[in-house]
């Protein structure tokens, strides 16, 4: 079992959806949105803010709300 950086929840590591490599480590998520907020910290992901906020929801979630807990 893996913790989640950003929220601390465990995650199973064996078929996880969301996951980052970073300097030889990987790191596991619980969601889309805790992935996104890792990213983000890290600098691998820029920041889209100057887009209107259902774009980004769009692009990011495919249309669909961001799942964590």
């Amino acid at each position: 079992m893996a913790r989640d950086p950003v929220c601390g929840m465990a995650v199973e590591e064996k078929g996880a959806e969301f996951m980052t490599h970073l300097e030889h480590e990987t790191f596991y998520f619980c969601s889309k949105a805790c992935q996104r907020e890792f990213e983000l910290k890290e600098g691998i992901r820029r920041d889209e803010s100057g887009k209107k906020w259902w774009q980004r929801i769009f692009k990011e979630y495919k249309g669909t709300p961001p799942k964590c807990h």
